[in-house]
């Protein structure tokens, strides 16, 4: 398994400082004003339903949520979901960013990068390697409950003591129904690019730098998530 989900991440911290909540709740909102554009049905979108679970997970008050949902249909804005492709060494990295201002993100980007000795990737030289899938985490305890289900999803994998269920996204609102239908405990759930080949061996020093980008990259106000290829 490989690959950084930012929210998982930050789900997991016992706490956020005051000064992050307001970034973070700024990135959930765009999130979702994005996602609405695909519809604002969040049944039929599966992008608009994640990011609206995940921005209750927060506390994002409802009519927040609401008001992010009917600017992403009538598009009263000029943001835009970019995916930035980087190399530092040999580690491959996805940066997502929803912004208004392509050049100014850019600008950031590349100055974090040079200060890690990364550097950014020609088109398509990157994501070649990832693809986007669907996550459901349950309960280790539940893992035989779910072979019933094997048909929605496409891998098993267990981490953190948890099960982790892989779908494709257009599976994954449907893998959710039917676990809730079985009264099985959706733990967590979020769209993740994951790897297709996995960097195992690297230095210590490597994936300190790699760390310490990821999470400077993740500090900036228009950065959403980062994907690597490092092995978790």
């Amino acid at each position: 398994m490989a690959g950084h989900s930012h929210w998982a991440q930050i789900k997991h911290k016992k706490a956020i400082v005051d000064a992050k909540k307001g970034q973070l709740i700024s990135k959930l909102i765009r999130a979702i004003t994005i996602a609405a554009r695909e519809g604002n049905n969040p049944e039929t979108n599966y992008k608009l339903r994640a990011a609206i679970e995940r921005a209750r997970e927060f506390q994002v008050p409802l009519e927040n949520i609401e008001r992010a949902i009917k600017k992403g249909e009538t598009k009263e804005d000029n943001l835009e979901e970019i995916i930035f492709e980087a190399y530092l060494e040999d580690v491959q990295i996805l940066i997502k960013a929803i912004t208004d201002n392509k050049n100014r993100t850019l600008g950031e980007i590349r100055h974090l990068l040079n200060k890690y000795g990364g550097r950014l990737a020609e088109p398509r030289s990157v994501i070649w390697n990832f693809q986007e899938k669907g996550v459901v985490v349950i309960s280790k305890e539940d893992e035989t409950k779910v072979l019933d289900l094997a048909d929605l999803f496409e891998d098993i994998q267990e981490k953190d003591g948890d099960i982790l269920l892989i779908t494709n996204l257009s599976q994954l609102n449907e893998l959710k129904d039917k676990l809730e239908k079985n009264e099985i405990v959706v733990k967590d759930s979020y769209l993740e690019f994951r790897p297709l080949n996995i960097m195992e061996n690297i230095s210590e020093n490597l994936k300190t730098k790699a760390n310490q980008l990821i999470e400077e990259l993740l500090n900036l106000d228009d950065i959403e998530e980062v994907f690597t290829n490092l092995k978790d």
